[in-house]
């Protein structure tokens, strides 16, 4: 497997490239700016892809039906398994051009927590990667609040060309999870193991960990056991960082506050680009990007269709 290696020449950080030359010169030539396309579907087939969806978390559909998980869901699905969904496919083509899938298998998605700095690149040096694809099928607002803005997308100007990542200044283990604690909000436990052994003595007790509260009784103790035993498929990274220059104070504020500010250094905000059902967005896989803090603006949930694309098939 290639390792990226990073050398320093005067101020700048030159990464080496992951991928095989022949397949990296040619992800750069179908590279373009981020796009999106409103009205793609109507709100109605929206909602009847998500009842198809939410039927399918009782089938048998590829190697993983669904991950359930506090901060998220993901419902697997193939692109030929039914006739909506292949007519769906033809329509993304008839927009982006011809792809296919090789290295993550389409899914939805429904995020309670919003997705930090990352990119989606796959770990395979000799895959012709392509786009990103969402579509938004439903976002979800806490009605009990007042007031409501809708979530965003995040896509910066700055590219990677290494394996998939997820950039923070905390590298030293894979084990950082979001869980809710006892008052139902969400916390970034930054190691899940050290977390699980601390728990173990206790049983329906309060306790208190980093400032935060957590109810502990047998369920909860078997849904953290479970996050210990799950191998993270993003390399953990601060190797974006090729600067000292500091990210722009107001954009983070407004967008990407559930992020440590350290860990955007170097970005450069490419577009915020809103999430409204029904649109089609696309952007480059090389691309690193994020949800914005959607929680502060009293989102309780968005639901995506989400599709890693290739160029060319790989068996």
């Amino acid at each position: 497997m290639n390792i990226s290696i990073f050398k320093k020449d005067g101020n700048k950080f030159y990464m080496k490239d992951f991928f095989e030359k022949n397949i990296l010169d040619e992800i750069k030539k179908n590279e373009s700016p981020p796009a999106q396309i409103e009205n793609f579907i109507s709100a109605a087939e929206c909602q009847n892809l998500i009842n198809y969806f939410q039927n399918l978390k009782n089938k048998s559909v590829g190697k993983s039906q669904f991950i359930e998980r506090e901060e998220s869901t993901k419902i697997f699905f193939k692109l030929d398994q039914s006739h909506e969904i292949k007519k769906l496919y033809q329509k993304i083509q008839d927009i982006i051009g011809e792809f296919y899938v090789n290295d993550f298998q389409p899914h939805i998605i429904t995020s309670r927590y919003p997705l930090r700095l990352h990119v989606d690149t796959g770990k395979n040096p000799n895959d012709l990667i392509f786009k990103n694809v969402i579509i938004p099928l439903e976002v979800e607002y806490d009605l009990e609040k007042k007031n409501h803005c809708p979530p965003n997308t995040l896509i910066f100007k700055n590219t990677w060309y290494d394996q998939s990542a997820l950039f923070t200044n905390h590298t030293d283990n894979d084990k950082d999870f979001i869980i809710k604690d006892s008052n139902g909000k969400f916390v970034d436990i930054l190691n899940i193991d050290d977390f699980f052994n601390k728990i173990q003595k206790f049983n329906e007790d309060e306790i208190e960990y980093n400032e935060n509260v957590f109810r502990i009784n047998d369920n909860f103790k078997d849904y953290i056991k479970r996050l210990t035993e799950i191998k993270r498929y993003n390399l953990r990274t601060n190797k974006h960082i090729v600067n000292d220059k500091n990210f722009n104070r107001d954009l983070y504020e407004k967008y990407l506050s559930h992020q440590q500010y350290e860990d955007c250094k170097s970005l450069e905000l490419d577009k915020a680009i809103e999430t409204k059902v029904g649109s089609l967005i696309y952007w480059d896989r090389t691309r690193i990007h994020s949800s914005d803090n959607f929680i502060k603006n009293n989102v309780k949930s968005k639901t995506l269709l989400a599709l890693f694309t290739s160029k060319t098939k790989i068996s």
